[in-house]
């Protein structure tokens, strides 16, 4: 339809449209205001119902695409959007005075379930030395329950002077992420909220150079036209992200009580933590344990801390915000996202049991009086064979250094024979685990076909490992056990104007 006309480098050519709905896989919060009935509340529209931003998802995409294609080394930077690469900025847009406009257009998500669950989660930051809630550390959060759907639309202009193949092949990894899983939405997705799928995409391919694509883009009904065969969502080819990966199922020993609230008026003081009705361990809380567990063999170790740096481990798992009264409000904490990151959870073949408690009084050894309470963890439901578990740990630690690897390796095999605990009331016997079985994955280099993968089993009472090679795991092991210093470079991210410089 040119009708003779030359065409101009941004002559509309193409128009790539893409419909899926994202159902959630584990709890979601996107942030509203602070005046509701929680600490943290959920963005809610004039109506009362849930959606999330346009630009909230186009920042997690962005993010995620970037992580694929550029090194650590570029993205951690502050300047990082200044070493995108130019097809990146293309699809996104830049933020230079001669860099184009967005060629991806998002609608804000509206949610389209027909009953939508919410709930108040508790929160608490775990003192370093003592492992207990911290002293006015306490928080809510209001969270969207796993099953909830939201409706993703996405479309891509392609203009006649653009990389048609490259922002095509963007367009469809990013689709890709949303199908496998790996694109997260909202807060605190380091820790397991906002995981959700796309399970099938509707894709549309226009071409503005015929007649019915011309009309069907101008009466908006893109979807009149047959869906494109051709185009399927699939990952890029290179992926420059480097990462360990720990995927570990376990026993429960004996009971867990990860405390939530059922909302129901004679039920117990405390009960587990559900999500849709079955019990979850939120990524928060085994973040914390294992966070807690890697900082006291990291100090048994004598990790040398340069004085006025950062903790190793908080390098690993994020800087802890604090809210110090004595602190001047002119001084601004530094905070950096964590390169850990950890799924929230279901735990399987388990049953609540009713438990009625009291208080003893330390000097008569008798019942403290007003003291009675009651609560409701979930046990273990007798297995049929050894394989079989109740708890999913999977972990995932983003540019590692060997002695870090070695660090979580060491604070597995304390989870893996119990001598560390998970949830609630751990000082009473609870949240033991028993190893069964893990898988560790460690991708070093671009091709993501280049991986090495490890099978841990448990046998003869023993954790042992299945693959003959295990020279690279010693070696990450005596790596953390011999540390006599932190690494040249700091794995956070930089500040404006800082420069990475050896240790001295």
């Amino acid at each position: 339809m040119t009708n003779g006309i030359n065409q101009t480098p941004d002559a509309i050519v193409r128009r790539l449209y893409a419909q899926g709905r994202w159902k959630l896989k584990s709890a979601a919060h996107f942030g509203g205001d602070e005046t509701g009935v929680a600490d943290m509340c959920l963005l809610q529209d004039a109506n009362g119902k849930s959606f999330i931003p346009g630009p909230s998802i186009v920042g997690a995409v962005r993010s995620y695409l970037a992580r694929k294609c550029m090194t650590w080394v570029n993205y951690s930077d502050t300047e990082s959007i200044a070493k995108e690469p130019k097809i990146l900025k293309q699809f996104f847009g830049g933020a230079g005075e001669k860099d184009t406009m967005s060629t991806l257009i998002m609608a804000d998500a509206v949610c389209v379930s027909d009953e939508v669950n919410t709930f108040i989660r508790d929160g608490v930051r775990v003192d370093a030395e003592s492992g207990s809630a911290a002293e006015g550390a306490k928080f809510d959060v209001e969270v969207l329950e796993r099953g909830t759907e939201f409706l993703l639309n996405f479309q891509c202009i392609i203009r006649e002077g653009d990389d048609n193949v490259g922002l095509t092949n963007l367009f469809l990894a990013m689709l890709y992420g949303f199908k496998k899983g790996d694109i997260q939405l909202g807060a605190r997705t380091r820790r397991g909220y906002g995981r959700g799928k796309v399970e099938d995409w509707a894709i549309y391919d226009l071409n503005m150079k015929e007649p019915q694509d011309v009309i069907a883009w101008l009466q908006d009904k893109p979807c009149s036209r047959p869906k494109s065969c051709k185009l399927k969502p699939r990952p890029l080819q290179s992926d420059q992200r480097n990462y360990f990966r720990i995927e570990a199922d376990f026993q429960l020993h004996t009971s867990l009580l990860i405390r939530g609230s059922s909302g129901e008026p004679d039920a117990p003081d405390m009960v587990h933590l559900h999500s849709n009705n079955k019990p979850v361990i939120p990524g928060t809380s085994f973040a914390g344990a294992f966070r807690h567990r890697a900082a006291l063999i990291a100090h048994a170790l004598k990790w040398k801390i340069h004085e006025g740096d950062a903790d190793r481990v908080c390098e690993m798992f994020g800087a802890v915000h604090r809210q110090d009264e004595d602190r001047d409000d002119t001084q601004q904490t530094e905070l950096w996202a964590s390169r850990v990151s950890i799924e929230e959870r279901l735990v399987k073949k388990v049953k609540p049991q009713w438990q009625d408690r009291v208080a003893i009084d330390r000097f008569t050894g008798g019942s403290l009086q007003s003291a009675l309470f009651n609560e409701k963890p979930v046990y273990p439901c007798p297995m049929k064979t050894k394989t079989e578990t109740n708890v999913r740990l999977r972990l995932t630690l983003e540019e590692p250094e060997k002695a870090e690897i070695g660090l979580l390796l060491l604070t597995l095999r304390d989870f893996w024979y119990g001598n560390a605990a998970l949830g609630g009331e751990t000082s009473n016997g609870r949240g033991t685990l028993q190893g069964i079985k893990a898988k560790l994955i460690y991708k070093d280099t671009p091709n993501p076909s280049n991986k090495k993968e490890w099978k841990l089993a448990h046998k003869n009472k023993r954790m042992t490992i299945e693959n003959d090679n295990e020279d690279f795991l010693q070696s990450c092991v005596d790596a953390a056990q011999n540390y006599p210093d932190r690494p040249k470079a700091s794995r956070r991210p930089k500040k404006n104007g800082e420069e990475e410089t050896d240790a001295q």
